[in-house]
């Protein structure tokens, strides 16, 4: 997680404390443009980086699989 703001580090962390299966459905609501309690207080360039490290750590799962 290096170069992101630390307010987009510190909701990586919260997202990912969720499990996977949460993780999954925080990236599909934030495609949508939902907002969840993790990731509220962010403008939408943090936002965008959150949902950019959320889908390369998600990647890692999938190539797992």
């Amino acid at each position: 997680m290096t170069g992101l703001a630390p307010r987009v580090e510190q909701a990586v962390d919260a997202i990912c404390a969720l499990g996977c299966e949460v993780v999954s459905a925080y990236i599909v609501a934030m495609e949508k443009g939902e907002t969840r309690p993790e990731y509220a207080a962010l403008d939408a360039g943090e936002r965008a980086g959150l949902l950019a490290e959320l889908r390369a750590i998600m990647a890692v799962y999938d190539h797992k699989d």
